[in-house]
């Protein structure tokens, strides 16, 4: 069943993505309104999230906050349909960086940048303003969806404006044999990382929380300067990027400094405004000590 599903929304993707962007809103309401109270099990996680995540808020602002959440991720997928269809004008129009000389300080002196971003807003129109609005090419790393045709169609829509996909399980070789050319390496960093993998714990939204420490370990290797990446919602379909310096070289030989900064300016970020947040995260199934 679930692989007919995802079969058929491959097929429908490229179809839905030359409709006008007014459209696809139009469309995204009822699939919210039916998504919301017929996927029990998303709705759920992201009310448990949420509720431990603000403990102190009320019952009804939660579920209020929870619906707001579930609408705006409706919505995000329908833009992320777009994405592949999207001009250079629109995108300029709707992605604004606000202080892209945070990051550009870097490129005029030869260095590429790890990019470190959060699945908040519109993470694929977040890469392709980026790719437009910044003077150097970026590579995203991603993990390959099941899916092999929805996978491509995802890919390609990525691949606009100088942007690389690098599957994860490559993204150390192709940092690598890139080190003399100046690019931005992205990453989407605040899932939960996998069992067996190393992990960061930290105090993030009230719970116990998991980090991949997968970007420390490359900035110490490369001595490539970190920067988070964040964004905020101006209003429907219209967003502002920013930057913030999270660390550059020399780096401690021990800990895990620039992952906490991570944490803090993600969970900051979150705070400003947690329905843009992917709350159907599951953040924090795993316990620590429990299969670390």
């Amino acid at each position: 069943m679930a692989k007919n599903r995802q079969s058929l929304i491959s097929n429908l993707y490229p179809l839905l993505g030359k409709l006008p962007l007014c459209v696809l809103y139009v469309i995204a309401y009822p699939i919210y309104v039916l998504g919301y109270y017929l996927v029990e099990k998303k709705r759920n996680v992201i009310l448990s999230n949420m509720q431990n995540s603000f403990p102190e808020m009320p019952l009804a602002e939660v579920q209020a906050l929870a619906k707001l959440n579930f609408k705006r991720l409706v919505y995000t997928i329908v833009e992320s349909i777009k994405t592949g269809t999207l001009t250079e004008d629109e995108i300029r129009k709707r992605v604004v960086l606000r202080n892209p000389e945070v990051i550009e300080q870097f490129a005029k002196k030869h260095q590429s940048v790890l990019m470190l971003a959060g699945h908040h807003c519109n993470w694929e129109w977040m890469l392709a303003g980026c790719s437009l609005g910044l003077s150097f090419p970026i590579d995203v790393v991603y993990k390959p969806l099941h899916d092999l045709t929805f996978d491509e169609h995802m890919k390609k829509s990525r691949s606009r404006f100088k942007a690389r996909p690098i599957p994860n399980k490559n993204a150390l070789i192709e940092i690598m044999q890139r080190r003399k050319e100046v690019r931005g390496f992205a990453m989407v960093a605040d899932q939960s990382p996998v069992r067996k993998e190393e992990k960061y714990w930290t105090n993030f939204l009230n719970q116990d929380s998991s980090f991949a420490v997968g970007a420390q370990k490359i900035a110490k290797l490369t001595k490539y300067p970190v920067i988070f990446v964040g964004m905020k919602r101006l209003s429907l379909g219209h967003y502002e990027v920013y930057f913030e310096e999270l660390g550059q070289a020399p780096y401690k030989k021990e800990g895990y400094d620039i992952t906490e900064k991570y944490a803090r300016s993600l969970e900051k970020m979150i705070l400003a405004a947690p329905e843009d947040w992917m709350w159907s995260n599951r953040k924090w199934k795993r316990k620590r000590g429990v299969y670390d």
